[in-house]
């Protein structure tokens, strides 16, 4: 799988909110959510793709009103991504670390952008054992439930197995980029102000 914001859309967005009201569209009061995407890519910097058929994940979304960061958190082992190859035919899992907070930025429009901060994940599979960690740029927009995970490259391979270095397609210390849109389970609505 994910709101502080780097990102400057086309459009007005209001300063900095401090604050946000966090509901769901159906009125219940449960902060359990999942998501489900796609395809998703991990891109480093030298250009390599690691690509998973799908993903989900689930969470806890932080409800009320005016409640500060995260907006919502995902847990140890809350994210599964699924059929995932790279080149030469290298498959691999990814083992999610740690919890991932969901932190706002900023809002317009319905929609908020911000970051998925503490991100610790483990790759792994046949000739390949790496971690990558860092924080994603992403946006939710309100109308349509999407947790969109952009692709620029605010990821650090922190971490390649010398004895298994994934078929050296992947380089300790480069830079990755993460791609993916999630789509929210029940619907929430999140206003900053």
């Amino acid at each position: 799988m994910a709101l502080v914001a780097t990102t400057v859309f086309a459009g007005t967005a209001s300063a900095l909110p401090l604050v946000w009201d966090v509901s769901r569209d159906d009125g219940g009061t449960g902060t359990a959510f999942t998501g489900v995407a796609g395809v998703t890519v991990l891109t480093t910097a030298s250009g390599v793709e690691l690509t998973c058929d799908s993903a989900t994940a689930a969470g806890t979304a932080n409800l009320g009103v005016g409640v500060s960061n995260p907006i919502a958190t995902l847990p140890p082992g809350s994210t599964q991504f699924n059929e995932c190859t790279g080149p030469f035919g290298l498959t691999f899992t990814v083992a999610h670390q740690g919890t991932w907070a969901l932190n706002g930025g900023t809002y317009a429009s319905g929609v908020t952008t911000g970051q998925i901060t503490n991100i610790d994940a483990d790759i792994s599979g046949p000739f390949c054992e790496a971690t990558v960690t860092g924080a994603v740029n992403a946006t939710f927009t309100n109308s349509s439930n999407a947790l969109a995970v952009l692709p620029a490259q605010t990821l650090t391979v922190s971490y390649v197995d010398p004895a298994n270095d994934c078929l050296g397609l992947i380089t300790q210390g480069e830079a990755a980029g993460f791609s993916g849109t999630f789509v929210i389970t029940p619907g929430l609505t999140v206003v900053g102000r």
